[in-house]
């Protein structure tokens, strides 16, 4: 008699098989609490988990770099998660989180307050009440406190919710993997699944108990809702309800930013299909008015909390002060904001011999994951404005600005943070993925010197300020001024930029029978 792999039984078998070991694995590294009661929780949501997986993933084709993705990013989160729940400990700093093994105050405050309101006996629902204050929306409170109080009655056992996360993480792919391969092709749907699976700021966070992961698994999931809405409307209008309910549940704010983004992006589709220029004309008008009211009312909400965070990024940084202090104090908030944008700081972090080893080196692979996106996002902004279709223009250009609009956002109300804001700004990874593929494929395929210069734009301030970190722990360098190096910096890339355009200008000129390229 032979294994049939292929057989949905055979796998649920070995899913068993393997759950039910890896539940024991974990069980045991714990030590903690009855070992059967342990194991048999663990054993349950990585089944369960397990299941979910092979179902999208068989519901979104059975392609092997799908499987390959779903696994990685799955097994990549939970074994850094229970990882660090061990080296944290030991290796990290002297602060309570760290030492209960949490990579995050957040997620320490918001599960041990789960664990008391699973061990309390009270209703789930004051989760989302002011009686626990450690999660503002409740969802993630709530949901890990029912994971306590059904399956660990007797010890808390964080590493529960580390599975929770990193089965969310992985179930976000094979709903990007639907919406992206159809419209754009396999190449840039293996690129963006292989960065939504990898980069390492979403890694990181779905190696702790942080809502993170549910949430980028929804924006992922909403995006294929909505690109199913001219195919099959049902199924769209569904998934987009069931998608929006789960983003609400764990965050409402974030629900309704994606709702604006969703909105918006069907009011030009629908301005698109209008013949009439004067109504066109007249709808773009409403369009502006709108953008300005809701960035009038958006700033109203958020500057005294945005004041205030960048008055603590300003108090705790010599570097930000001498900045802010020389520009005048008008400057603090576009000053933090723009500092914000840059972090986590890779020559910062790579440079930080004060950090402890193991944040150096986490903090230094963080942002190795954003400088590389970054130019990505840069090139496709603008050469988004090229693609010839144009309900293909609109849609990546719209998203290219939403994303822009976001990571601003996210910088200023993290106020410069080097965990918050890239937390925010991690929320919308699926649509970042989408034009970073998007943008390495454009540049393949056409025309890739720009995102050269791009790259050489950024090398410039890699190394002035790789230089100028060094330079203040060590005297192998002189210690430029902050203002010099500034100067430096902009001049040399302006150069860049400039010295490129007016090369393709003279190469233009003296081939005028050549076709003029797109960027």
């Amino acid at each position: 008699m032979t294994l049939d792999l292929n057989s949905n039984r055979t796998k649920a078998v070995l899913l068993l098989i393997l759950s039910l070991a890896a539940g024991a694995g974990l069980q045991r590294l714990s030590g903690q609490g009855q070992f059967w009661i342990g194991t048999l929780a663990c054993a349950l949501l990585l089944f369960l988990s397990g299941l979910l997986c092979l179902a999208a993933w068989a519901w979104a084709g059975h392609g092997r770099g799908l499987a390959w993705m779903i696994l990685l990013a799955f097994t990549l989160r939970l074994g850094l998660g229970v990882s660090l729940e061990y080296i944290l400990p030991v290796a990290g700093y002297h602060e309570a989180a760290q030492k209960a093994g949490y990579i995050a105050t957040d997620a320490f405050s918001r599960d041990n307050q789960a664990w008391q309101l699973a061990q309390s006996g009270k209703p789930l629902w004051v989760a989302f009440g002011p009686e626990y204050p450690s999660d503002q929306y409740g969802g993630m409170l709530s949901l890990s406190a029912l994971i306590y109080r059904a399956l660990s009655p007797d010890v808390h056992r964080p590493y529960l919710i580390l599975i929770l996360t990193a089965a969310a993480a992985a179930l976000g792919l094979p709903f990007f993997w639907k919406a992206v391969l159809p419209r754009w092709g396999k190449g840039i749907a293996l690129a963006g699944g292989w960065i939504l699976a990898l980069y390492p700021e979403s890694v990181f966070w779905g190696a702790g108990q942080m809502r993170e992961p549910f949430l980028i698994s929804l924006v992922a999931v909403t995006f294929w809702a909505a690109l199913q809405f001219p195919v099959n409307r049902k199924v769209s209008l569904a998934g987009l309800g069931l998608s929006l309910l789960g983003l609400v549940f764990f965050s409402p704010l974030i629900a309704g930013a994606i709702v604006g983004v969703l909105t918006v992006w069907g009011y030009i589709e629908a301005l698109a299909g209008v013949k009439s220029r004067s109504v066109r004309m007249l709808g773009w008008v409403l369009l502006l008015a709108g953008a300005i009211a809701a960035a009038w009312v958006g700033w109203a909400w958020l500057q005294p909390r945005v004041a205030w965070d960048a008055g603590l990024t300003e108090d705790t940084s010599g570097f930000m002060q001498k900045i802010i202090r020389g520009l005048g104090p008008g400057s603090q908030i576009p000053v933090v904001t723009a500092y914000g944008m840059a972090r986590p700081v890779l020559p910062a972090a790579a440079t930080d011999w004060n950090a402890i080893l193991l944040w150096r080196l986490l903090n230094s692979w963080r942002a190795l994951g954003w400088y590389a996106l970054a130019p990505l996002l840069i090139y496709g902004t603008v050469a988004a404005w090229n693609i010839r279709d144009a309900g293909e223009r609109r849609l990546l250009v719209w998203l290219a600005v939403a994303l822009w609009v976001w990571t601003v956002i996210s910088s200023a109300r993290g106020g410069g943070d080097a965990s918050d804001n890239p937390r925010y700004r991690v929320i919308l990874l699926p649509w970042f993925a989408l034009i970073a593929a998007w943008a390495g494929n454009w540049a393949l395929a056409h025309r890739k010197r720009w995102l050269v210069r791009i790259l050489a734009v950024e090398g410039i301030f890699l190394l002035f300020f790789t230089q100028w970190y060094l330079s203040r722990n060590y005297r192998w360098f002189p210690h430029l001024d902050i203002y010099l190096m500034l100067g430096l910096v902009a001049g040399l890339g302006a150069l860049v930029i400039v010295g490129g355009w007016l090369w393709d200008w003279r190469g233009a000129r003296s081939a005028l029978t050549r076709p003029r390229e797109g960027l």
